[in-house]
């Protein structure tokens, strides 16, 4: 996975302008609930959890959604929690609705939140998977910018490599309680949970040149949890 970060000190690239389009934090459960296909008592305890639901409206209508997280976050397939100060928050669960997709909705919708919560927040973090193009190209769209890869070494843990600024490698590695490494790591996830015949999994595959776990073939929008 690639973790992506945009700090408040980072200029926010200007998007055009699109007409009808709007975000805010939702107020109404019941709507996001249905809009996040999640059961509305989870919708109600991730928010006393907080976790800020971000909708995004175009003509009145809630065609995206995604989450901030304020206080703790978790990253299932690692098995990583976070606990964020108040200088952080992690954004996740992000998704457009099919029928809006390919608008431009999913940039604008992070630079609402990140202009929302910058207000109170210095650092925002959000992870991708790299074969993910559309939801990398959003958030390069958005203003996020590579920080590290968070995945397996050959042994199994969970560890971060840089793949920018290296202070903010640091940041992110002190953020994830995750140590920093220089090493190679898997190229995705199931790569080292994979047991599956038909897959090729790290490090076995290293000859491979293309990763072909089920991650890939399945191609989320977005796979942090």
């Amino acid at each position: 996975m690639a973790l992506a970060t945009w700090w408040r000190t980072d200029s926010l690239p200007v998007l055009t302008a699109l007409p009808g389009f709007h975000a805010e934090i939702a107020s109404d459960d019941a709507m996001l609930a249905q809009l996040n296909c999640i059961p509305l008592a989870e919708a109600r305890a991730r928010r006393r959890d907080g976790h800020r639901p971000y909708v995004g409206f175009l003509d009145g209508t809630p065609v995206a959604y995604g989450w901030a997280a304020t206080q703790t976050a978790s990253i299932g397939e690692l098995d990583v929690t976070l606990t964020l100060s108040a200088a952080d928050r992690y954004l996740w669960d992000f998704a457009t609705l099919p029928a809006w997709q390919g608008r431009g909705l999913y940039p604008r919708l992070l630079q609402a939140i990140l202009e929302q919560e910058s207000r109170e927040a210095e650092r925002f973090w959000i992870i991708y998977a790299p074969e993910n193009q559309p939801s990398a190209a959003g958030m390069r769209k958005a203003g996020f910018t590579p920080a590290a890869e968070l995945s397996f070494d050959a042994n199994g843990y969970v560890r971060l490599a840089a793949l920018g600024a290296a202070d903010r490698a640091h940041v992110a590695a002190e953020l994830l309680g995750v140590p920093l490494v220089e090493q190679e790591l898997a190229p995705c996830w199931c790569c080292q949970q994979a047991s599956d015949g038909d897959q090729f999994c790290w490090p076995q595959a290293k000859a491979q040149t293309v990763c072909t776990c089920a991650i890939e073939l399945a191609s989320p929008m977005l796979v942090a949890r």
